[in-house]
């Protein structure tokens, strides 16, 4: 019997409206399985590690895992890239493995180099250190999913050179964008609505942008200068239209995976003393690569997302030669659930244990393979550094009451007030 088959029998048992019933009821399964998925992961790795449901599978074991992230030729991006030319045309993340892709994302590293870190890594640490002050100074408590939306923000219109009408309107629209691209599994209409009427403001925004700087004659040293400066040889490079696509794509990307990143794993921190303050003495310490040992590890624990989508090009068997061995048929949108990964106490040590300093293979936070976060360079900087700007205060902790507790909309964190002594 099916999930559906059992609350209708429940549902009749109770004399309840059966239809209001199930529809209820599996709208409250799959809230708690999006919320809490561990104990469903936990059980899946053990008793169907790859799990068939009409036309999806879901993966949870990290040698699978690895494996459908890994294998361009079995699985490619075609779910990202459906949502992506609905919204802007080509970018990276939904281009599979072809010379477009090569030519588009050689094209962006030389625009976003690694060269930029240290300028990127003092701008960071400035922007957090002011915001929390500011907002110590003003009512003596930091809301952390403000602060960590706020600097990748300010940090897109210095990097990127593109800061957007106003900063909340940067943000807004990334969250729009992102929602509808990586979390609207369901294809809701109001959130693919929401992400049109964002970019249908954005390009425009862009567009005015690329002429402004263009008519100045002015290339700045940011990404979008270099975008720019690198329309002299037409045959190699962007257009316009592909310079506001690929920025939109990153922009996306950008601002809220670092904020909810950041978020969720200092909600992970606070409910673990030891690590906290291990945490607090290596920030007053300046040891970076400690700081972010310990976000690492909350965040393997409090993933930003789940997993990642693919679809199968062809039929393939995950697992071969194993007792759990599954054949994937082409065309099966296929989730590799980098969150049980993470958990799988096959490869993860204690995985339910915080353990800073794991082995890097521990770590999924950026993805795997060809599709590999872009910007995973920029992010395991950011990430740890925006934490470290609360980290080194004295005695931080959970505001009193509710206004301490994580709250959520959606896929993003909202609230969740932090207090320090000044």
């Amino acid at each position: 019997m099916s999930i559906e088959d059992d609350l209708r029998h429940l549902g009749g048992r109770l004399g309840a409206d059966v239809d209001r019933f199930v529809a209820e009821g599996k709208a409250k399964l799959t809230a708690d399985a999006i919320a809490h998925p561990q104990p469903l992961f936990a059980l899946l790795r053990t008793v169907k590690p790859v799990l068939h449901i009409h036309d999806i599978a879901i993966v949870t074991r990290y040698p699978d895992v690895v494996e459908v992230l890994t294998n361009d030729e079995a699985f490619g991006v075609a779910p990202y890239n459906e949502k992506m030319q609905a919204l802007v045309g080509d970018f990276i993340l939904g281009l599979d493995d072809s010379p477009e892709y090569e030519r588009d994302i050689s094209i962006l590293r030389l625009a976003a180099p690694r060269s930029d870190l240290p300028a990127m890594i003092s701008f960071v640490t400035e922007t957090a250190d002011a915001l929390v002050a500011e907002a110590a100074a003003r009512d003596g408590r930091v809301e952390v999913p403000d602060l960590a939306k706020r600097v990748p923000a300010r940090l897109v219109g210095r990097w990127f050179g593109t800061p957007g009408p106003d900063e909340d309107k940067l943000i807004e629209w990334a969250c729009a964008m992102f929602e509808d691209i990586f979390v609207n599994v369901t294809n809701d209409p109001k959130i693919h609505a929401a992400a049109l009427a964002a970019v249908g403001e954005w390009k425009p925004y862009l567009a005015g942008v690329i002429a402004d700087r263009k008519a100045s004659g002015a290339h700045a040293e940011d990404v979008l200068g270099r975008l720019i400066a690198m329309q002299a040889n037409p045959d190699t490079v962007f257009t316009d239209e592909q310079i506001a696509a690929n920025l939109i794509g990153l922009m996306t990307g950008f601002v809220p995976t670092i904020a909810t990143a950041t978020t969720f794993a200092l909600d992970v921190l606070l409910d673990h003393p030891d690590a906290l303050a291990s945490a607090h003495d290596a920030a007053v310490a300046d040891d970076d690569d400690q700081v972010r040992a310990i976000i690492w590890e909350g965040m393997r624990l409090a993933p930003q997302g789940p997993g990642l989508i693919r679809r199968a090009l062809t039929d393939f068997t995950v697992g071969e030669g194993t007792m759990h061995a599954s054949t994937i048929k082409a065309g099966t949108v296929t989730f590799a659930a980098t969150q049980s990964a993470m958990l799988d106490p096959d490869v993860v040590e204690d995985p339910n244990g915080f353990h800073a300093g794991r082995p890097a293979h521990d770590y999924l936070h950026f993805g795997a393979g060809l599709h590999q976060c872009f910007g995973r360079f920029a992010n395991s900087m950011q990430i740890p550094l925006i934490a470290k700007a609360l980290l080194r205060q004295p005695n931080l902790a959970r505001a009193p009451g509710d206004a301490g507790k994580l709250v959520k909309a959606g896929p993003y964190p909202t609230t969740m007030a932090v207090t320090f002594d000044a």
